[in-house]
């Protein structure tokens, strides 16, 4: 059994772990949105460049498009006991036709401005940092939920 003094000390390092991941949390979200806004800028110079029939809605797939797989998933690689993931982790699958993977980046054209590769990296970076960016949230949550815990005990222990 642990005394209050051991409580306390546990639930001062575990609010300071919460601190770090919450500043980690506020950077990975300013990443995410300098890194899309990037990607967003660099189509619209594909567009600005290319002509905006080019680089449009046009070239995107409609309902009469055969069907084709994300290149990058998501997927979860356990459980905790409360049913929460414990962490996420960016799956990406190799350009194959005959499993049905194919390259977004092919939809305009063979021969494709540097501004719209450029945009798509960006894009993959933004996927990266969203996928730890919710791992850290549910670190986040974990030491929260930790953190309940401990008050729990120091309570019955007052």
């Amino acid at each position: 059994m642990e005394s209050k003094k051991d409580i306390c000390e546990l639930m001062d390092k575990l609010t300071i772990e919460i601190l770090d991941l919450m500043e980690d949390e506020v950077k990975l979200k300013i990443d995410i949105e300098k890194n899309s806004n990037s990607g967003n800028l660099l189509i619209a110079k594909a567009r600005y460049i290319q002509g905006q029939q080019t680089v449009s809605a046009s070239q995107l797939p409609t309902e009469n498009t055969p069907e084709f797989k994300a290149l990058m998933t998501v997927g979860s690689d356990g459980q905790e006991s409360t049913g929460d993931a414990v962490n996420v982790a960016l799956e990406q699958h190799r350009v194959s036709k005959e499993d049905g993977y194919i390259d977004p980046i092919k939809w305009f054209g063979i021969l494709v401005p540097q501004s719209l590769q450029l945009a798509r990296t960006r894009f993959v970076k933004t996927i990266e940092l969203v996928v730890s960016c919710t791992n850290t949230q549910l670190q986040l949550n974990h030491a929260l939920r930790q953190l309940t815990g401990l008050r729990q005990m120091k309570e019955v222990h007052s």
